[in-house]
């Protein structure tokens, strides 16, 4: 019986055919009547240029290197999620380590973390625990629960998990903060549709990299500063249950 939930049965004619990046049918394959596919068409008709569009290839390779990403997301049962896309992972008894989501590892890239909270330093729900800087400008990121900081780790930007302190905190607490995985699933669409619909709102992507020889290889140095400063905020500071704005 066909699972019409799966993303392989639900994917767009332009998305099963590695055109765009990512996009779900939400007109049952009309697409006489779907203004994505005429805006697809009228894209690659305007594109012309081979110098434009090696330079926009390149641009759209990092946006579905994202997309790809997070749509890739793995979720360990045996860890705590919260709204603000933050993880705990049990050590032993009430002390954990605390960390990025794989969500938000995906999104960030080319920053500087500026910690707040020191060892034995007692952190209440929603109190600033780090700031998270980098040529897009910056964010603040609070606790998603009460915790008691033991120490700051040293962040291995090249493993697949990003652990930035450890803490002590009782187990309820955590349960009681901790957000369903099925919210995380709701921001995935929603940055991978955001993501896209950048893409196929702004068919000049990539044009800017060739003033000065600039090679983008970042996210932000695609959607631009503001778009992507907009993204993490959003997910640092709250659920995208109702998209991003």
């Amino acid at each position: 019986m066909k699972d019409n939930n799966c993303f392989l049965n639900m994917q767009c004619i332009w998305m099963a055919s590695n055109i765009v990046d990512y996009k779900l049918c939400d007109r049952e394959f009309n697409c006489d009547s779907c203004s994505f596919d005429k805006s697809i068409r009228n894209i690659q008709h305007h594109v012309s240029s081979p110098k434009i569009e090696d330079t926009k290839s390149k641009a759209q390779y990092v946006i579905q290197n994202v997309i790809n990403k997070i749509e890739s997301t793995e979720f360990n049962s045996h860890y705590h999620y919260f709204s603000n896309h933050l993880v705990a992972k049990n050590l032993f008894v009430d002390t954990y380590y605390l960390g990025f989501s794989p969500v938000m590892i995906s999104l960030m890239d080319n920053y500087t973390r500026i910690d707040y909270c020191s060892r034995g330093d007692v952190v209440r729900k929603d109190q600033p625990i780090l700031k998270i800087v980098g040529p897009w400008g910056e964010t603040d990121v609070t606790a998603p629960m009460d915790f008691t900081c033991l120490g700051h780790i040293t962040e291995n930007r090249n493993s697949a998990e990003r652990w930035f302190s450890l803490i002590e905190s009782s187990r309820d607490e955590l349960q009681t903060k901790s957000a369903p995985v099925s919210d995380y699933h709701r921001d995935i669409i929603s940055v991978a549709k955001e993501l896209t619909n950048f893409q196929i709102n702004y068919p000049e992507i990539g044009l800017t990299m060739m003033d000065g020889g600039i090679d983008a290889r970042y996210l932000f140095q695609i959607i631009g500063n503001s778009k992507y400063s907009d993204i993490l905020n959003t997910l640092f500071h709250k659920s995208l249950r109702n998209g991003l704005k």
